[in-house]
């Protein structure tokens, strides 16, 4: 079938965003490319550049996306062997995907009610082996947006959250909390003086906060997996 340059390029976005998707956000995606982060492929799927024929055969080179631009392949792509979605019969957890987002820098505003945008599948097997969430069913996925948690995870990766675990004096780790009608994704610790300090791990951003009373945080669940395939 022949296609306009308009349309081309209309599909090799579309095939794009569905790497994204699969690879779990923007940032892991430019880094599987070779990008510092996601940068490069949210101007591409924004239309500010576009997906070349270097791009394409960059993503035709890695493990599981021989032929992903070509029409007659896209509906058969095989899952890639770096996200943990089950094989075709066996048990799975369909983890709700929010269309809220957290900030890792100045906070993202608050859709207050849970709004679902999809859902991700994961091997239950996995699930209880290397997550062992406190219930399956507090499990949420959201987007996280900023640089002021980088290096543990980038702009745009999913991140994996158990809602069950609302407690920072219980175990320490990087959470989602709201305050001020925004969302947050900080690191929370408690000090030898039992106060818990916020802060990010970003060096060049370090802010360091402590809750002392004055601050009304509502702590919605610690993230305890990001789709980089790092265990928090």
């Amino acid at each position: 079938m022949n296609m306009s340059t308009q349309n081309i390029q209309d599909w090799r976005v579309s095939r794009l965003q569905a790497m994204v998707e699969r690879e779990g956000g923007k940032a892991s995606t430019g880094r599987r490319l070779g990008y510092r982060d996601g940068a490069f492929v949210g101007q591409m799927l924004r239309g500010e550049r576009p997906v070349t024929e270097k791009t394409i055969l960059a993503v035709h080179a890695l493990p599981g996306y021989a032929g992903w631009f070509d029409q007659s392949a896209a509906a058969t792509q095989p899952v890639s062997a770096l996200t943990p979605s089950p094989a075709p019969g066996v048990p799975a957890v369909h983890v709700p995907l929010l269309a809220n987002s957290g900030s890792m820098g100045p906070g993202t505003e608050i859709q207050h009610d849970d709004v679902l945008v999809g859902h991700i599948a994961l091997s239950e097997q996995w699930v209880a082996r290397r997550l062992q969430p406190t219930n399956v069913a507090a499990l949420r996925f959201i987007h996280a947006y900023g640089d002021s948690m980088s290096p543990t995870f980038e702009d745009g990766d999913i991140l994996l959250v158990d809602t069950g675990i609302k407690d920072p004096k219980v175990i320490d780790g990087v959470y989602v909390m709201a305050a001020n009608d925004r969302l947050y994704i900080k690191r929370v610790r408690q000090r030898m003086d039992k106060a818990l300090e916020i802060s990010s791990d970003n060096p060049t951003v370090k802010t360091v906060d402590v809750l002392n009373g004055d601050h009304v945080i509502d702590i919605l669940g610690r993230v305890i997996w990001a789709w980089n395939g790092r265990k928090l």
